[in-house]
């Protein structure tokens, strides 16, 4: 089980190292590194198969492996197996903005800052997922595979792959987790007049994959994409029609 510790951890190493090499220089390749893999943890791993895929149904993966591949990158994210990402994440809609969400600023800094994935994990809300034996097995051993991840990287590239392709990308994909759920609900614009406070940041398009059209996607959660005027670029809803089928519209 990944634990709000583990969180804050990994955040921490990760903004750590990234003020580190920002001050004493690293090779720009790295940084590039860096970047792809926050791609793959963030955007294919998190935004589309733990959000789009496994919390709304809103496609199917074209390919199979393409699927336990993207749980995978999800899990390295940092930011809970896709269990008990998804658990809290349909807790959020069901409580949007009151005091049972688990992670609105109207609750204070900590609600949004330090998910509880030690008590908001309600299973009731993945009895489905829980039957499945990969996703199963990532949230009961999600520490192991972190470990595991962290062994593989230093024996292919040493501590630069560990910082560059682990720490920094999982707190990049952890702090924009953190800045999408305050943002999202407190500043931006409305194009659906709903009960709760999601909004739609304009500013945020690119490093959040289309995830700061928020008020579009509580309005119609199921949807593939969270395009609604057609300037709204969703990233990941353009990389879903790629890799994804079915799509729900």
């Amino acid at each position: 089980m990944f634990k709000t510790i583990h969180y804050m951890a990994l955040m921490s190493m990760g903004i750590l190292s990234a003020i580190y090499y920002l001050v004493i220089g690293a090779d720009p390749l790295w940084w590039i590194a860096a970047g792809i893999a926050y791609f793959a943890f963030s955007c294919l791993g998190v935004t589309i198969t733990f959000h789009r895929y496994l919390a709304h149904n809103s496609f199917k993966f074209r390919f199979k492996w393409l699927e336990k591949l993207c749980i995978l990158l999800g899990t390295l994210g940092g930011t809970g197996s896709a269990i008990a990402w998804v658990a809290v994440h349909r807790k959020h809609h069901r409580h949007s903005d009151t005091d049972q969400d688990p992670h609105t600023p109207m609750n204070g800094v900590k609600a949004f800052l330090m998910p509880n994935y030690d008590q908001d994990v309600n299973y009731r809300l993945v009895k489905r997922m829980l039957k499945d034996p990969y996703l199963h097995f990532m949230h009961k051993h999600a520490v192991k595979v972190f470990a595991a991840f962290y062994l593989v990287l230093f024996l292919l590239g040493g501590w630069h792959a560990v910082v560059f392709l682990g720490f920094i990308p999982q707190a990049g994909t952890s702090l924009m987790s953190v800045i999408i759920s305050w943002s999202t609900h407190t500043t931006g614009y409305k194009n659906f007049a709903i009960k709760d406070n999601s909004r739609n940041t304009w500013w945020l398009t690119i490093l959040a994959w289309g995830e700061n059209w928020h008020n579009n996607h509580h309005a119609k959660p199921r949807l593939a994409s969270f395009q609604y005027r057609w300037w709204e670029l969703d990233i990941s809803g353009l990389v879903i029609k790629l890799i994804g089928k079915d799509l729900v519209k």
